[in-house]
């Protein structure tokens, strides 16, 4: 689900001294990277219960209700950042490629099954905009995806009459958009990219704002890439939403290390603001809060499912807890799991 970073490789003598075991380096963040307050400590000591990166990790909250940016505090150096990827879910073999047994193809009946009642739900048409990073309803032009994952995206987009250009930073990702779906992507460091200013009517970014040091520099060189007038959608997990508030530290949002800013639609704004964005706006949504819920059950339990009662019972437990957060975010429009930034340039 989530795209990748942008990350400047390691120097490889650097990478050659460091091993699996040592530390990640880090460095103090105490202050608010937006307005500069002192931050107040909102967790701490969590450790990486998805893919087990050593270290324990502490989140801060800037104090300002304008504001509410959450920051890991200290944070990983930028030259060491890329060590929490290496058991990353897009470093592994896609489910297709893989052989399964009956516990893994029964979630997959599951999951299809969850996906086919939705279809019937008016929440669908909702998440099929999501998918498509609400462009569906524009004029085709050309596109770049900043983190654009396996290309499939960018693949659908192009059959609606897009001229599509991904960025990638992982390899793997990139020759999998490259083979299997002809996807033209440059791998590497958006600014060693060689785009040209104003080359896009639209740059998009699905979970990929969260991973950066500095996303206000990154918003402004998405501003750069962008046509006058050009769209630009970020979509980001929300700290002020229903399933952060539901699961604490058990929220698959957080993601320590690798989630460094947490975002709302405040700092959302405020960023795209003073990346010189125009037409700023910014919503929530709970349209894939299946999979957040899911991520944060696991999280939760801290358990993995080996029989088929069990994974049935966990099934039924995150569909009533995504119907939850569906109708939470109805009756409050910052509940949503997602936060979706629309600006243009």
């Amino acid at each position: 689900m989530h795209s990748r970073i942008l990350v400047k490789n390691r120097n490889t003598d650097e990478i050659d001294a460091l091993t699996s075991s040592d530390p990640i380096r880090t460095r103090p963040c105490p202050t608010c990277l937006m307005c500069g307050a002192a931050g107040i400590s909102l967790y701490e000591n969590l450790t990486d219960r998805l893919y087990a990166v050593p270290g324990t990790w502490s989140f801060k909250r800037c104090p300002n209700t304008s504001c509410g940016l959450v920051w890991l505090d200290p944070m990983p150096i930028e030259s060491d950042v890329g060590r929490a990827y290496t058991n990353y879910f897009t470093h592994a073999p896609r489910p297709e490629d893989i052989h399964k047994n009956g516990i893994d193809w029964f979630k997959r009946v599951l999951a299809n099954a969850y996906d086919y009642v939705w279809r019937f739900a008016p929440l669908h048409a909702e998440r099929q905009e999501l998918e498509l990073m609400y462009l569906g309803g524009l004029p085709p032009g050309r596109v770049l995806e900043i983190g654009c994952g396996d290309g499939r995206r960018l693949a659908e987009l192009r059959t609606r009459g897009w001229d599509v250009q991904g960025q990638e930073v992982d390899e793997n990702a990139a020759h999998r958009a490259r083979s299997t779906f002809g996807v033209p992507v440059f791998c590497g460091p958006l600014d060693q990219s060689g785009f040209h200013d104003k080359q896009f009517d639209a740059v998009v970014m699905n979970h990929v704002i969260e991973h950066v040091h500095d996303p206000v520099g990154l918003l402004r060189q998405s501003k750069r890439l962008l046509k006058a007038g050009g769209h630009l959608i970020s979509i980001t997990p929300n700290a002020s939403g229903w399933g952060h508030k539901r699961f604490a530290t058990s929220w698959h949002g957080l993601d320590p290390p690798r989630h460094l800013f947490l975002f709302s639609r405040n700092t959302m704004e405020r960023m795209a603001s003073v990346a010189g964005f125009r037409d700023v706006t910014t919503w929530t949504t709970a349209a894939r809060s299946v999979w957040i819920v899911g991520g944060s059950l696991r999280i939760e339990r801290g358990e993995a499912v080996h029989s088929i009662g069990p994974l049935i019972t966990r099934a039924i437990r995150q569909a009533f807890l995504q119907l939850q957060a569906v109708l939470v975010r109805r009756a409050d429009p910052n509940a949503g799991d997602e936060c979706v930034l629309s600006a243009r340039g």
